[in-house]
C-alpha cells in the first residue's frame, strides 16, 4: 500500500506475515549539502539522546524495555544526491503479545516525541545534552583517522570525487561542527522538519486501517519538496588524481577508483554487478584469489560498487615497497575479465552467490524497508527474487568483458609506511 498522507508526506506499507516483528522507519529526505551532512548527523545524537518527555538515555531505555525490548535507531547518510535522516524502531507483531497493549501505537508517539518533541530550552537545544553529544560526534571523527582502513577510504574519496558534497563523510566535517550553536542547529532542525520530504514506511503484519489512525502521533505539515535525481554522475577527469602519504603504519593502504556507466538497476547495472562480484567483490573474485591468496601481495584485496555514484573502489592492505607489483597485477585481473580468461564455473559460482545474497537480504525487514525508499526513486528495484535470479543469469559472458573495459581508473591513494623502502 502507497498513500499520501500529505503534499510531501508518504506512507508505504509492506504487507507481510514473514516476520514475528514490525519494522517502522520515518525518513526526511533533502539534497545533499556539506553544511547539512555535519548537521543531520549532529541531530541524530542529539535527537536520540533526550526529548521533552524523555530527559535521558535511562528515560528512553526504561521505555524501550517497557515496548518489550524494542529496538531503535536514529541515523543520518547519503544516497547519492540525497541526504537521508532516518529514524527507526522494531517491535514485536501485535499478535504474539498475550495482553492488549497497543504496541504498535505506543512505538509511533514514541517517535513522534523524539522527532517532533525534542529537548529545547529558549529556543534552542538543552546546551548540556547538545554540548555532550557534539563532544561525542568530534571523538568519534578524529577516531576515524586511527582506522586506517577507513581513512583510506575517506582520503579515496575526497581525492576522486570533484563535488565537496560527495567528498565529505556521512558523518559530516569536524571543522565545520566547531562552529555549530545549539541555536543554530535547532533553527536546522525546524527547517528540516518543516521543508524535507517525508517517506514512512512499514514493513510487517500491519492493520492498514489502524495505522492510519496513530499516525497522528506524526503529523507533518504539507510541504512542497524538489528533489534532484538520486544517482550522482561526475565528469572524467583528464589524468588519474594519485596522492601519496606517508605515516608511521605497518600496513600500507592502497585504493583505488574507477569510473563506471551503469546505476542502480538501470540500463548495464546486472552486467555490472557480475563484473564486480567477479572483479574483487566476492571470495571467488580475482582480486581475492590471485593477489591475496596466489601471489601474496596484500593482506586483503577486495572491490566495492556505488550505483548510485557510478564508482567502484579497490581497496588492499600491503606491503608499501610492494606498490607497484600491486598496481599491476590489479590491472592484469581486469584485463583477464576484458579478455574472458575466467573459468565458467567461476563465472556460474559467482553469479550463484549474487542471487543467494539477494535471497538472504529479502529475509530482512531493514533491507525490505530500504527496498521500500528506493523503490520511490528507482521505481525499477521493484523486482522480487525471481526476477532478480532471473536478470543475473541472463548475463552473459561478453557483457561482462564490455563492463570491465568500461571501468576508468580515476584515483589512486597510496597511504605508505614511513619505514618501508620506496615502491
Amino acid at each position: 500500500m502507497n498513500q499520501k498522507i500529505a503534499d510531501g508526506v508518504d506512507l508505504n506499507i509492506l504487507q507481510t506475515n514473514q516476520f514475528k516483528t514490525i519494522r517502522l522507519t520515518v525518513q526526511l529526505i533533502a539534497p545533499v549539502t556539506t553544511a547539512g551532512l555535519t548537521r543531520r548527523s549532529l541531530l541524530a545524537s542529539v535527537l536520540g539522546a533526550s526529548s521533552q518527555n524523555y530527559r535521558d538515555q535511562v528515560a528512553i531505555a526504561n521505555q524501550l524495555q517497557a515496548m518489550y525490548g524494542a529496538g531503535f535507531n536514529m541515523n543520518a547518510y547519503r544516497q547519492g544526491n540525497l541526504a537521508i535522516f532516518s529514524i527507526s524502531m522494531r517491535i514485536v507483531s501485535p499478535q504474539y503479545l498475550k495482553d492488549t497493549v497497543d504496541l504498535q501505537e505506543q512505538a509511533i508517539a514514541f517517535i513522534g516525541q523524539l522527532l517532533l518533541h525534542p529537548d529545547v530550552i529558549d529556543n534552542q537545544f538543552n546546551p548540556v545534552i547538545f554540548k555532550r553529544e557534539k563532544e561525542n560526534l568530534v571523538r568519534y571523527i578524529e577516531s576515524v583517522a586511527d582506522d586506517k582502513q577507513a581513512y583510506a577510504a575517506t582520503e579515496l574519496r575526497q581525492l576522486y570525487f570533484q563535488d565537496t558534497t560527495q567528498q565529505m563523510p556521512t558523518y559530516g566535517d569536524v571543522t565545520d561542527l566547531a562552529t555549530i550553536t545549539p541555536v543554530e542547529l535547532y533553527a536546522y532542525y525546524q527547517s528540516m522538519i518543516a521543508n524535507d520530504y517525508v517517506q514512512i514506511t512499514f514493513v510487517g503484519n500491519i492493520n492498514e486501517a489502524k495505522t492510519l489512525t496513530d499516525l497522528a502521533h506524526l503529523s507533518f505539515a504539507p510541504r512542497a519538496v524538489v528533489l534532484p535525481q538520486i544517482f550522482y554522475q561526475q565528469p572524467l577527469y583528464n589524468k588519474i588524481q594519485t596522492k601519496t602519504e606517508v605515516q608511521n603504519v605497518q600496513q600500507g593502504k592502497l585504493n583505488m577508483a574507477y569510473q563506471i556507466s551503469a546505476y542502480f538497476y538501470q540500463e548495464d547495472y546486472y552486467a555490472t554487478l557480475v563484473m564486480n562480484a567477479l572483479f574483487g567483490g566476492t571470495p571467488l573474485s580475482l582480486l581475492f584469489t590471485n593477489v591475496r591468496e596466489k601471489a601474496s601481495l596484500a593482506y586483503y584485496a577486495s572491490s566495492a560498487i556505488d550505483a548510485f555514484r557510478g564508482v567502484i573502489t579497490v581497496q588492499t592492505g600491503i606491503e608499501s615497497r610492494q606498490k607497484e607489483r600491486v598496481l599491476t597485477i590489479i590491472e592484469a585481473q581486469r584485463q583477464r575479465i576484458i579478455a574472458g580468461d575466467f573459468e565458467q564455473a567461476v563465472f556460474e559460482q559467482t553469479k550463484l552467490a549474487l542471487i543467494n545474497q539477494f535471497k538472504s537480504s529479502l529475509d530482512s525487514a531493514a533491507y525490505l524497508s530500504q527496498q521500500q525508499f528506493n523503490q520511490s526513486f528507482v521505481p525499477e528495484t521493484e523486482i522480487d527474487a525471481e526476477q532478480f535470479a532471473q536478470a543475473v543469469l541472463a548475463v552473459s559472458k561478453q557483457a561482462v568483458q564490455e563492463q570491465a573495459a568500461k571501468m576508468q581508473l580515476q584515483a589512486i591513494y597510496f597511504l605508505k609506511g614511513v619505514d618501508t623502502d620506496e615502491a
